[in-house]
C-alpha cells in the first residue's frame, strides 16, 4: 500500500521539490516514554512504511555485517522484540542496535528511478536519537557515525541479487555524527556525487571521481529534547531534503538516472562498543505524482 498524492497541474510538482507542499514541519506532542512495549503494527500512522517494507535486524554484537531478514511479505502482525516496538506512553516507533555495522531497519520494497519528471518518492520522519554520545563514548578510529534514512541502490537492473550494475554507496544518508572538521553534534546528508563504484577492489578507487565522489550538506544540530523532522524526496533527475519544512538540499542527480532506489529507515551503527538508539514520532513512505491530463 503506498500513499499516492494526484496533482492537477505542473506548478504543484514543482513546488513538492521547492519547499510549498504539505511535507512541512509538524507538531509533535512529547509524551513520557512508559518503557512498555506494543508491535509497530497496530498503530496506523506506520501502516504506510510497514505495508511497504520488510525488516532487516541484525544480532546484536554479531558479525559486522550480518542481518535476519523479517516480514518479508510486509506482514507485521506480532512482530516486535526489545530493539524494534512502539513505546506505548510517547507512541514513538523505537529502534534499538548494538554493534558495528549492524541494522535495523525498514526496507522498502519498492524500487525506482530517479528521472521521472511527474513521480516524486518520499520518505518521511521525525526522528529523535537517544543520548547518541553516550552511545558512541567508548568508539574506537574515530567512529561517531549513526545513520537513519538512506536512499540505496539495486543498480541499474535488479536480478534478485544486488542487481546488474549495483555499487556499495547509497545516494544519501541522512547521518548524526559525533565531530566532523569541529563541528559536533549534527545531522549530515552524505550524497554520493556521481554513479562511480568507489568501493574496495574497484578499478576507480584512486581515480579523481573516486577523491570526489561524495559531497556533505549540514542539515543542523541534534535538538536533545525535540525530535527533528526530516522529507527525503527524490524524483524530476533531483534529491531533495526538507529539514523541519526548509528545503536544505536541492542537489542534481542526472548521473543517477539509471540506478533503480529503494528507502531504508531505522537505525544502522558507524560506531563500536556501543548501542543506538532513536525514537521516530512519525514515519511515513509516500508516492506523489502529477496528473496526466
Amino acid at each position: 500500500m503506498k500513499n499516492q498524492i494526484v496533482y492537477s497541474s505542473g506548478i504543484a510538482v514543482a513546488a513538492l521539490l521547492m519547499g510549498c507542499t504539505s511535507t512541512t514541519a509538524t507538531s509533535i506532542t512529547m509524551s513520557p516514554a512508559s518503557g512498555e512495549m506494543a508491535a509497530p503494527a497496530e498503530y496506523e500512522k506506520f501502516a504506510s512504511i510497514l505495508s511497504a517494507s520488510k525488516l532487516q535486524i541484525s544480532t546484536p554484537n554479531a558479525k559486522e555485517g550480518s542481518k535476519n531478514e523479517v516480514a518479508l511479505d510486509s506482514d507485521f502482525t506480532d512482530v516486535v522484540n526489545e530493539n524494534f516496538y512502539v513505546d506505548k506512553g510517547s507512541e514513538a516507533f523505537v529502534f534499538k542496535m548494538e554493534g558495528y555495522k549492524l541494522r535495523n531497519e525498514l526496507r522498502v520494497l519498492e524500487h525506482f528511478k530517479s528521472d521521472d519528471p511527474y513521480t516524486f518518492y518520499r520518505l518521511s520522519a521525525d526522528i529523535l536519537p537517544i543520548n547518541p554520545n553516550e552511545s558512541i563514548k567508548n568508539s574506537t578510529q574515530n567512529r561517531d557515525e549513526m545513520t537513519f534514512l538512506q536512499v540505496h541502490n539495486k543498480g541499474t537492473f535488479d536480478d534478485g541479487l544486488h542487481g546488474v550494475g549495483y555499487i556499495p554507496h547509497p545516494l544519501v544518508r541522512i547521518v548524526w555524527e559525533g565531530e566532523r572538521r569541529g563541528v559536533e553534534n549534527h545531522y549530515w546528508a552524505v550524497v554520493k556525487n556521481n554513479a562511480v563504484h568507489c568501493g574496495t577492489g574497484s578499478e576507480h578507487r584512486e581515480t579523481q571521481a573516486c577523491k570526489k565522489a561524495y559531497k556533505r550538506y549540514d542539515l543542523g544540530p541534534m535538538k536533545p529534547d525535540h525530535p527533528t523532522r526530516f522529507d527525503v524526496i527524490v524524483g524530476n533527475q533531483t534529491l531533495a531534503i526538507k529539514v523541519d519544512g526548509k528545503t536544505t538540499v536541492n542537489h542534481d542527480i542526472s548521473y543517477w538516472k539509471d540506478m533503480l532506489n529503494y528507502f531504508k529507515a531505522g537505525v544502522y551503527n558507524q560506531f563500536d562498543n556501543g548501542q543506538s538508539e532513536a525514537h521516530f514520532y512519525s514515519l511515513e513512505y509516500a508516492v506523489e505524482e502529477k496528473y496526466n491530463d
